[in-house]
This record gives structure tokens, C-alpha cells and sequence, in this order.
């Protein structure tokens, strides 16, 4: 049983006894907060039907703001001697699923 579900406009997958729930960054969410999903995409029932839209009832908050690992940036151009390594980390935000039923 999953259903996939918009979210800023990034679309999740979410499934049946998930506990988190990890989205991209937003600030201004503070700590124990409510959110809000948009609509559904999809639907899976515990019977196999698949339907799309549906109904779902979903309740997740804020639980907080982390950083992923580093991804490496390497380039490189053969026989120019031209390398350069350049990198970053992703910021995301992790909700806490409380209920989820379709």
C-alpha cells in the first residue's frame, strides 16, 4: 500500500508504516509544526488496485533540518592538464509520518 503525493512540487512516494519522511529544504518550519501535502498523484491499495488520485489521509510535522553527504565534483580534459575537484551538500528537511491511511 503507497501513495504518491506533490509536496512543493516535488513528488513523494510514501508507503504503508513509513516513519519519515525526507523532502527538500524549506525554511521557516519550526519545531513540532504541521504540514500540509498537496495533491495526490496515485494510490495503491492493500488489495493491489491502482488508482489514480484518490483519497488519503496523511499527517506529518516537522521534525528537522540536516545536511547530506558530500558529493564530489571531479572534471577533468585529457591532455590539456586541466582538473579541478569542486563539491557540495545538499540541505533537506525530515518530517515525522504520525498517521497514514488510504
Amino acid at each position: 500500500m503507497f501513495a504518491i503525493v506533490e509536496f512543493r512540487g516535488e513528488q513523494y512516494r510514501i508507503e504503508d508504516g513509513a516513519k519519515q519522511l525526507r523532502v527538500a529544504y524549506f525554511e521557516g518550519a519550526k519545531d513540532g509544526e504541521k504540514v500540509k501535502f498537496g495533491k495526490v498523484l496515485l494510490t495503491e491499495g492493500s488489495d493491489g488496485k491502482v488508482a489514480l488520485g484518490g483519497s488519503v489521509k496523511l499527517e506529518a510535522t516537522f521534525a528537522e533540518h540536516d545536511r547530506d553527504t558530500k558529493i564530489v565534483v571531479f572534471k577533468k580534459k585529457r591532455r590539456k592538464r586541466y582538473r579541478t575537484t569542486n563539491g557540495h551538500k545538499q540541505n533537506f528537511t525530515v518530517l515525522n509520518i504520525s498517521s497514514f491511511s488510504i
